[in-house]
């Protein structure tokens, strides 16, 4: 019988992680608006990615209205690779949402509507070059670098962490967003998910 020294993978995995993708094919991307707290969040997640030396790329998916964005500081602004898009927090009320019990009833949107059409938006007008996309949240930090293969993430294969409490799937919230055939594929998921493409 043949010994494997300590710690050495089997053959077969040593030779699957020899065929795995390249650790630079992962693109990170969080959400945040373009206000303090947001900032400090930001800029605490674009150190940890570059602390532990995170291979790929990372960018800020940042919601700001046009009177936000005209006085939000450059500093701000620059501190990492950042996509900017409509702030959902002051968006129009559609009919899908008058029965939502999270909308104001002023016609204003809703905060947390940010995190989805901020991916929706960065997908439709970025070319996304990575295989791997780790969609993260703007309070988390990176402890150390991600192999999105290590953690199973294939092609047709999520992976994340299930947050059972969530409201957005059963409301009637995600039709925004989504073909409403789509619903039985919708799980209760948050904070970091991980994909291919």
């Amino acid at each position: 019988r043949r010994h494997r020294r300590p710690g050495a993978m089997p053959p077969v995995l040593e030779a699957s992680a020899a065929a795995a993708a390249d650790p630079a094919d992962l693109h990170v991307v969080f959400s945040a608006e373009c206000i303090p707290a947001f900032d400090w969040q930001s800029a605490g997640l674009f150190y940890s990615f570059r602390r532990v030396q995170q291979p790929g790329r990372i960018t800020r998916l940042l919601a700001c209205s046009e009177a936000q964005l005209s006085t939000y500081p450059k500093v701000n602004l620059e501190m990492g690779p950042t996509f900017v898009h409509k702030n959902m927090r002051f968006d129009a009320s559609n009919d899908a949402e008058k029965d939502d019990p999270h909308n104001d009833g002023k016609g204003t949107g809703y905060a947390s509507y940010n995190k989805p059409y901020s991916v929706m938006a960065w997908l439709e007008q970025t070319d996304v070059e990575e295989d791997y996309v780790l969609f993260m949240d703007s309070d988390m930090i990176l402890r150390q670098p991600i192999d999105p293969v290590a953690m199973g993430v294939t092609r047709g294969n999520v992976v994340s962490a299930e947050y059972t409490y969530l409201y957005g799937t059963k409301s009637g919230f995600a039709h925004r967003f989504i073909d409403p055939k789509l619903d039985r594929r919708m799980a209760q998921v948050r904070g970091s998910t991980h994909t291919h493409k």
